[in-house]
């Protein structure tokens, strides 16, 4: 295990997230299955859906249709999000030195779906896109944190995801890996402002870490659409999605962070909450069985919002800062991580 951690600390300026306005619950998701798909189809998902933990979720997409385009899109729900954030911080768009955005469910895969919203805004900075998962957020700090120390400006960092769109009710595309993305997944965006350490020692974001334990193992997720499958593709892109190898794995990219902050003289013990990636509506025990520590401390997002990829740690994180729970001086962990090619990562945040 070869953990990187990066020098330095920021200072949270805002933190925001925005859904579709469409939730749905199982049962919709269920009863829209057995209506385009057939009663076969929505039995399966009934099963798959009490392992899964999720109740509800937000979708961009219709389910009257066996296929439908976002709506929102990706970039509205970025743009959504960047308009709250400068109303929090007061930061305005002229001060942000640099956006970045990171999705694996792009509007365009180029342009880079981050471009639509500065032509959305109007903003008139540089921009970049990572195409990553669940630890997007933290690749996108390895690059903001020693930007901002050198510069001294605000900068934007926002995930977002509508992989709703990539399921189609169709029979000939459906098998359990897609029933499982269909009762797991969400759609939504999160994002932070970061500026410089202002030495308050108060809403600071530092202890910044990455690290990956991939190497000569199978993908847990992956999608079509890539040069590799550009003249072979017959049918419309998928999310594949291996949940044996993902279940498999999840419990050692934790562990993998639990260690690596072990090594910088934290215990999970001393944290007044933990924000794991959230992928199961029951990651709130399983986590506090795993570590022995109380249930109330381990952020469960997913029961109402499904796995938001990209997304997840900044909709989670924005939530438990605005929510008037923490206490100045309060510790939280942050631990993502992401089945794609076995990465994690995270952060330490201090209210």
């Amino acid at each position: 295990m070869n953990t990187v951690f990066l020098p330095g600390q920021v200072k949270l300026l805002a933190a925001s997230n925005a859904f579709p306005d469409q939730q749905l619950n199982n049962e919709q998701l269920i009863t829209a299955l057995e209506k385009l798909s057939g009663r076969r189809y929505a039995k399966v998902a009934a099963r798959i859906a009490p392992f899964l933990g999720i109740e509800q979720r937000h979708f961009s997409r219709s389910i009257h249709h066996y296929v439908s385009p976002p709506t929102p899109t990706n970039s509205d729900l970025v743009v959504e999000v960047m308009q709250r954030l400068m109303i929090q911080s007061q930061v305005s768009l002229s001060d942000i030195d640099y956006l970045i955005g990171h999705t694996t469910t792009p509007d365009t895969q180029l342009p880079p779906s981050i471009a639509w919203v500065t032509e959305k805004l109007k903003f008139y900075g540089p921009f970049m896109e990572l195409r990553q998962a669940c630890t997007g957020f933290a690749s996108a700090l390895q690059i903001a944190i020693p930007r901002i120390a050198l510069l001294g400006k605000p900068v934007a960092l926002v995930g977002s995801e509508t992989g709703s769109v990539y399921f189609d009710f169709k029979e000939a595309f459906l098998d359990q890996s897609q029933l499982v993305n269909y009762m797991q997944m969400g759609d939504g965006a999160g994002g932070v402002i970061l500026g410089p350490d202002d030495g308050s020692g108060h809403g600071i974001i530092s202890d910044c870490f990455m690290g990956q334990i991939g190497v000569d193992m199978a993908p847990g997720l992956s999608l079509d659409g890539g040069s590799l499958s550009v003249h072979t593709q017959k049918t419309i892109a998928r999310f594949h999605h291996n949940a044996t190898n993902v279940r498999q794995s999840g419990e050692a990219l934790f562990n993998a962070s639990i260690q690596a902050l072990a090594q910088r003289g934290y215990n999970v013990q001393d944290f007044d909450y933990i924000i794991p990636h959230q992928a199961t509506g029951h990651i709130d025990s399983q986590l506090s069985e795993a570590l022995g520590i109380d249930c109330c401390k381990v952020i469960n997002d997913a029961k109402n919002w499904g796995n938001l990829g990209s997304a997840a740690i900044w909709a989670s994180f924005a939530k438990l800062v605005n929510s008037g729970m923490l206490q100045p001086g309060n510790k939280v962990a942050i631990l993502g991580a992401e089945a794609t090619k076995y990465m994690y990562g995270g952060f330490i945040y201090r209210h």
